[in-house]
């Protein structure tokens, strides 16, 4: 009933709500009546001696009634908070309303304008005790091992369906886009789910360093691409993730370089030098180089509550320009919720492991070795309507560090066994280019290549903040009409995505965090360690890093101190877009 209620009341936000969408919602109430209702099947349904089924009645009806009024109110709350937030109450959000000063002021305008909805809430609560008296449940005998088989069973039910299925990890906010839309999924979700699954997340705190005017004339998120005339335009993109592959031990400038063939291929490109991620993690690096959102918060935005805010991607980007999309990553589906972000960022196709024809493949860890799935990649790309934006994410070198036995023999070691597998990648991606030069696509696609994050190391002189964040990053398209990259630009994750419409040549507003190379505005490049903002630039002295958090005081240098203004400003944007869902250009205008 409440998801029609939130439907209807927001008709204009759902145009494509269908009927198979509600039934997707309908497997969301499921999952969500097996999380909130288990203590009441553990009362209802376990054995008991005789002697204690007067307690059971006593409790029982409490426990019901109680888990009911928690179930409906959040979500009759959320029927009427939806038309402000645009998304699904979180927990921090929830209690963000609840210690909001503002709230007890704006009590009386919601009761006026939506007092029907305080009918329906009273009319559900009636029609459901009216349904709970009317049921006669079974009493369970204490000594019957039956009874006690059926208590097991039902149980057991309710912990597989409380996590969603067999999957790797119980079902989350973001996997709604896996089965609806990203503008259907907050009519999906409901919003006892979105509370239970946030509820031991700490959201970001709301920053006000300076008010909206002086704010977005130093920077704003909504941007317009600057096309560059370098490309034919259509040209596809195949983007190439690689795991772990830090500068420490690849790119044509490393001192320890296992990777010979990326290195040819990234001394020919338009290739930075000086580049870093924008965190330490995979999944932090996907929604930074696919959508331009760092990692400015200490829990994923893949698994927070912003998940489920609308926000752009390349692909749905590239899609207003005729582009077919496909994301590829041999772990089983699931993993680190790949699927479902990338679904949600725009995605047309998803091809994992399940998706990979033939499971002899797997590596016994992570999933399909990569020297096969990169050549499976080749296939499917062979069949899609071009232009194309593809991304590969490989996974071979990342701990245990398996390494394929026909390839053993072929690669390089080093001081830790990261460096092992980075080779045996390097050969994997030395397969794929020649495979991919004999395709009729190959002189028309732009190749773009980056690792997600520096691979972990043991060493003491690798553990400063340079080498903990710095990565290949560069541009590759068979006409060598690319150009060379500045000496001394840092580089980030988070510019890709801008920096990549313009080298396509598509004029188009967008919303990111980072800045195209062709751009005219000047932002740090910044990462968030541990609640400081630190910021990369590099003259001829070396990396310089700003460091600054809100409990630091004393004097800065004018350079400094422009620095920090323009870090401050990309954190209020940050942290008020996401709580605001404001992530779209259209969501700004």
């Amino acid at each position: 009933m409440y998801r029609m209620l939130l439907v209807f009341s927001n008709s204009k936000k759902f145009p494509n709500f269908h009927l198979a969408d509600y039934f997707i919602g309908a497997w969301f109430d499921l999952i969500t009546i097996a999380l909130f209702f288990f203590p009441f099947l553990i009362l209802t349904y376990i054995p008991l001696p005789d002697k204690l089924e007067k307690g059971r009645r006593l409790i029982k009806s409490p426990v019901f009634y109680c888990t009911v009024l928690l179930v409906f109110v959040f979500n009759a709350w959320d029927v009427a908070y939806f038309s402000y937030t645009a998304k699904r109450t979180s927990f921090d959000y929830f209690v963000y309303m609840l210690t909001n000063t503002e709230t007890s002021s704006l009590a009386g305008d919601f009761i006026l304008e939506f007092w029907w909805l305080i009918v329906a809430f009273v009319v559900s609560i009636l029609l459901v005790a009216r349904f709970y008296r009317k049921v006669d449940y079974p009493v369970l005998q204490w000594k019957e091992k039956r009874h006690w088989i059926s208590f097991v069973f039902i149980l057991g039910m309710s912990v597989l369906i409380g996590r969603g299925g067999f999957q790797l990890k119980p079902i989350g906010i973001i996997e709604a886009t896996n089965y609806s839309s990203l503008e259907n999924a907050p009519a999906v979700l409901n919003s006892a789910f979105t509370l239970v699954k946030t509820w031991n997340m700490k959201g970001v705190e709301e920053k006000k360093y300076f008010n909206d005017a002086e704010l977005n004339a130093i920077f704003n998120p909504i941007q317009q691409s600057n096309p560059q005339a370098f490309l034919p335009q259509q040209t596809n993109v195949c983007f190439i993730l690689l795991e772990s592959f830090g500068t420490m031990y690849c790119g044509p400038n490393s001192p320890e370089s296992y990777t010979p063939f990326l290195d040819s291929i990234l001394s020919q490109s338009f290739f930075f030098e000086d580049a870093i991620a924008n965190s330490r993690t995979s999944m932090d690096a996907v929604p930074s180089v696919v959508s331009s959102i760092p990692a400015y918060t200490n829990e994923s935005f893949i698994l927070s509550s912003y998940s489920a805010n609308q926000f752009q991607g390349i692909p749905s980007v590239l899609k207003q320009s005729g582009y077919y999309s496909a994301f590829f990553h041999g772990a089983s589906n699931g993993s680190m919720r790949f699927d479902g972000f990338t679904s949600a960022a725009g995605f047309d196709a998803y091809y994992g492991r399940n998706e990979y024809p033939n499971d002899a493949h797997f590596d016994g860890n992570w999933g399909i070795e990569d020297h096969h799935m990169l050549q499976f990649s080749i296939d499917e790309m062979n069949r899609f309507k071009q232009p194309f934006f593809s991304m590969i994410f490989t996974l071979s070198s990342h701990h245990p560090y398996t390494i394929p036995s026909e390839y053993k023999s072929k690669v390089k070691h080093g001081p830790e066994p990261l460096c092992a597998t980075i080779s045996y990648v390097d050969f994997a991606l030395k397969e794929f280019w020649q495979e991919a030069k004999k395709q009729a696509w190959f002189k028309n696609t732009l190749f773009v290549f980056c690792a997600d994050h520096v691979g972990p190391t043991q060493r003491r002189d690798r553990h400063s903040l340079n080498w903990t964040y710095r990565i290949p990053i560069g541009f590759y398209h068979a006409s060598m009409n690319l150009p060379k990259a500045k000496q001394g630009k840092v580089f980030q994750q988070i510019d890709i995505m801008p920096t990549l419409i313009d080298l396509l040549g598509i004029k188009t507003d967008y919303y990111a965090f980072g800045t195209s190379y062709f751009s005219n505005k000047s932002m740090p490049k910044m990462i968030c360690e541990q609640g400081n903002l630190i910021s990369f630039e590099k003259n001829n002295k070396g990396i310089l890093n700003t460091v600054w958090n809100e409990q630091m005081k004393g004097k800065r240098s004018s350079h400094e101190q422009q620095i920090i203004r323009q870090m401050k400003a990309l954190y209020q944007h940050y942290t008020h877009d996401l709580i605001s869902n404001q992530m779209t250009p259209t969501k700004r205008k």
